[in-house]
């Protein structure tokens, strides 16, 4: 049957029923492994998920959707679900770090909706992992936990994994998302690839809503439920509103004796007390409050060229490809666009020869687009983090008294780079490519 405009669903060897039984194998049950899961079962292959946890947990509290990343949930018919289970924040307050002045106020709702589509929102990470699980399975997408994924025991570039029970999983495609701490990426590059320190700590804490409205000193940290950054020297906090819950993520240097770890590990409130002392005194409040605290270490990814394996049947998505610091709220959105691309290109495939060229191409429409983000968040963390004297004073007097345009501090409210942030919808991208490919076929390119 042919497609609109008349291009074919098939090329001369084609099969237009070969996607159901075309295994694809996807190494992680994150946020973006899940998300690739749905839509590519949504686009008809058979998909297996294997996640190295014994339990779907989620380590972590809140994070962001912005609009880029909620197109996706739109396509994937979730966003009105995720919707209910999420705040829509009304607008972004950066704040003075020691008086707590509003420097500026970047508006989300209606502005977000009303210019791209889709509203900017937060939720916690487990309720979102939980329905993208729920939404995967329920569309036929098998999900093995406890697999330990190790270069011994899999075949990345003939998308073979023998499980510890001798059990052989064969693929035909295999797609790697499994974070920044990805053996998928070291496997691609035959090496080691470990993520890099970058001298940084996150904290996060979490408090109860309902205790955080009865103290008056922060009740206007939730009502309404803004989101807040305090721009400190070389720190920031940032605090938002969740489903019950107040979110609070504490970004500081690490100090030159402190180890080095990797995965969150318990945090005493004295270090934090310490480190934030002479803050805003609703940070300190917010410290009273909290009872469990977790630190981990910023880290960053080597920047890879290729995500696909030469022999077209293994590919990275997400993380494992374009890990990013999180200053702009992008890590999981550009992860969704990424597994829209694929799983888009993947669905106009007219026959499992074609599939390795459509790879190509993904990496080829993902990679510029990632590598700016990455840059541009890099970018923003020193903007944030800047000490005190001339710069951080002109920087704060540009917050306060003028109005948004290109190059302004806050990279967020700069028209021209929101546009091209928030306003990406990687379908459209990936379409508009895929024809581009039809066409090149057709002229025998």
């Amino acid at each position: 049957m042919p497609l609109p405009n008349g291009i074919p669903s098939k090329d001369a060897d084609g099969d237009p029923d070969f996607k159901a039984t075309f295994h694809i194998l996807i190494i992680g049950a994150g946020l973006v492994g899940l998300g690739t899961a749905i839509l590519l079962r949504k686009a008809g292959y058979k998909v297996t998920v294997l996640e190295r946890d014994s339990e779907m947990r989620e380590i972590g509290a809140g994070v962001q959707l912005p609009a880029n990343h909620n197109k996706v949930l739109q396509e994937m018919g979730l966003l009105d679900k995720i919707v209910s289970q999420s705040i829509v924040p009304p607008a972004i307050k950066l704040h003075s770090y020691n008086t707590g002045a509003v420097l500026t106020t970047l508006a989300l709702d209606p502005y977000v909706s009303e210019n791209y589509g889709v509203p900017h929102l937060v939720i916690h990470r487990a309720d979102l992992r939980r329905t993208l699980a729920t939404e995967a399975t329920s569309l036929g997408a098998t999900i093995h936990l406890g697999v330990k994924i190790t270069r011994e025991n899999t075949s990345f570039a003939a998308a073979r994994i023998v499980l510890d029970s001798g059990e052989t999983i064969q693929g035909d495609l295999l797609i790697g998302a499994d974070g920044e701490h990805s053996i998928c990426r070291e496997a691609l590059l035959q090496r080691a690839s470990p993520p890099r320190p970058i001298g940084r700590l996150s904290n996060r804490i979490v408090i109860d809503a309902a205790e955080a409205c009865k103290d008056p000193l922060v009740r206007d940290l939730v009502e309404p439920p803004d989101i807040h950054t305090w721009l400190g020297p070389g720190c920031q906090a940032l605090c938002y509103l969740m489903h019950g819950a107040v979110n609070i993520v504490m970004n500081r240097p690490m100090g030159a004796d402190e180890e080095i770890f990797y995965g969150p590990r318990p945090v005493d409130i004295e270090e934090l007390r310490r480190v934030f002392e002479g803050w805003d005194p609703r940070i300190r409040a917010l410290l009273e409050m909290a009872e469990g605290f977790m630190k981990w270490i910023s880290v960053e990814t080597e920047r890879l060229e290729e995500w696909v394996h030469e022999g077209g049947r293994f590919v990275l998505v997400g993380d494992a490809a374009h890990a990013t610091q999180p200053y702009l709220g992008q890590g999981a959105a550009i992860g969704l666009e990424s597994a829209s691309t694929l799983s888009h290109l993947l669905s106009r495939a007219p026959s499992p020869t074609s599939i390795p060229s459509l790879l190509r191409l993904y990496n080829s429409l993902r990679r510029d687009r990632t590598a700016h983000v990455i840059r541009a968040s890099k970018k923003m963390g020193d903007i944030w983090h800047m000490a005190s004297g001339p710069l951080q004073e002109e920087r704060d007097r540009v917050l306060r008294e003028e109005l948004p345009s290109a190059g302004w501090p806050n990279m967020l409210g700069d028209p021209f780079f929101q546009g091209w942030l928030w306003g990406f919808d990687a379908r459209e991208e990936a379409e508009r490519a895929w024809r581009g490919w039809v066409e090149g076929k057709e002229r025998g390119e």
